[in-house]
């Protein structure tokens, strides 16, 4: 994830100095400033910055925004390890819509419970609990934090999901805890995707959540109620 910022940084910061130099002290211009030039002028986002999946709809202005955040949470979570060490990454909050590669985020957690405990990878399952907004969950070596996701169709009070009218609602903070299964499955949850952003046609991954009483599972199903990752770009 770092390497891949680092990189794209470099790339999107050449760009836009040399730009500058052109405008400001008329550097000569090559073929590729001025396409670079055309695309920015009309909103589009340059080809070569196009390096991890957003909705075809975005904007350049909204690519540069997000873009910075997810290079921002890339910051704080390297001055965390730099100072703290490697075991840092397990205190950090993970904005996980921000990542280039959000599913290899929660392969990595997978790993590191089964390699640190000694179990295969198939005999783990991921337990999510949803914390309210003024809760503040315990964290053990098994789980990681997550923020920024979003419910779509639905709510969730007490880590229980209930049919909403809103078209989406805040996670406050969302706990991925990887358990030893025994290979039965809990009566009453059920399985939601986790895409990438709200054009869903990335799947991340897949959830089991406890329904509230007296909700019918299959309006979740119905109502095509999901968890997304990001809507920053939205």
């Amino acid at each position: 994830e770092v390497n891949f910022g680092i990189k794209l940084l470099q790339v999107v910061r050449t760009d836009l100095e040399d730009i500058n130099a052109i405008i400001s002290s008329g550097k000569k211009q090559t073929n590729h400033h001025r396409e670079l030039i055309h695309q920015l002028t009309k909103g589009i986002i340059p080809n070569h910055w196009l390096r991890y999946t957003i909705p075809k709809s975005c904007s350049v202005a909204a690519w540069i925004t997000d873009f910075t955040a997810r290079v921002k949470q890339l910051v704080t979570i390297s001055s965390s390890v730099s100072k703290q060490g490697a075991p840092a990454l397990k205190t950090c909050t993970v904005w996980m819509g921000g990542l280039f590669n959000p599913e290899a985020f929660v392969t990595a957690t997978r790993q590191c419970v089964a390699q640190a405990n000694s179990w295969s990878l198939e005999e783990l399952m991921l337990d999510v609990t949803v914390a309210d907004e003024q809760e503040q969950p315990s964290f053990d070596d098994c789980s990681f934090a997550v923020e920024g996701l979003k419910l779509s169709g639905a709510v969730c009070r007490t880590n229980q999901l209930s049919i909403s009218s809103e078209i989406l609602t805040a996670l406050h903070l969302t706990k991925l805890r990887w358990i030893r299964t025994d290979g039965e499955r809990k009566e009453n949850l059920i399985e939601l995707p986790v895409y990438l952003n709200s054009t869903r046609e990335q799947l991340l991954f897949t959830v089991d959540l406890p329904v509230a009483q007296g909700e019918e599972i299959h309006e979740f199903r119905e109502r095509g109620v999901a968890i997304i990752s990001s809507t920053a770009l939205n």
